[in-house]
């Protein structure tokens, strides 16, 4: 007796079919969402890159601002106008506005793929005697007893996004 075999698999290569289906699309849903999220996370990176190196430029403005010698300790009040402020305190940074001008921009540097240009501030700390061995950009350099002011230089730079802030600060000493 010769039985057929199609009648008697009715429908099992179909359910297991239709079963590896499944699973290989629950595979291909989950590796893209692992690459969606590998995506932002590098876009964020990326992000936190540039607004770091908007955030350098425009620190490295304001210590060359000091340097230039255009400014002197009348130039700095409690107002701070045009972005120089007088021995105010340590949290001023997080209090004032950095869009108008409490804060400074620095324009030399605007790549495209940035929203806010940097900006800075600088607050005239306090006035001090040079010490050997402090670590103090422009602090140290000069002679033993020589009358150096003390200058706070705080920088803003965002990324692709204003929601992408990184503030940097520096103590910075110039012999006026």
């Amino acid at each position: 007796m010769h039985i057929n075999i199609m009648f008697q698999q009715s429908g099992a290569v179909l359910f297991v079919g239709l079963i590896m289906l499944l699973v290989m699309s629950l595979i291909a849903v989950t590796s893209m969402q692992g690459s969606t999220l590998e995506l932002r996370m590098a876009g964020n990176t990326r992000d936190s890159l540039v607004a770091l190196q908007t955030a350098e430029a425009a620190l490295k403005a304001g210590e060359g601002l000091l340097d230039a010698g255009g400014l002197s300790l009348v130039n700095f009040d409690n107002n701070g106008i045009d972005a120089l402020y007088d021995n105010t305190d340590d949290e001023l940074w997080k209090s004032i506005s950095w869009q108008d001008v409490n804060s400074r921009r620095y324009m030399a540097f605007n790549p495209s793929n940035v929203t806010t240009e940097p900006r800075f501030i600088i607050q005239h700390i306090s006035e001090t005697q040079v010490a050997p061995k402090l670590l103090v950009e422009g602090y140290g350099q000069g002679q033993a007893g020589q009358t150096i002011q003390l200058f706070r230089v705080t920088a803003r730079g965002t990324g692709g996004s204003d929601n992408t802030e990184v503030f940097l600060q520096s103590l910075y000493g110039v012999d006026w």
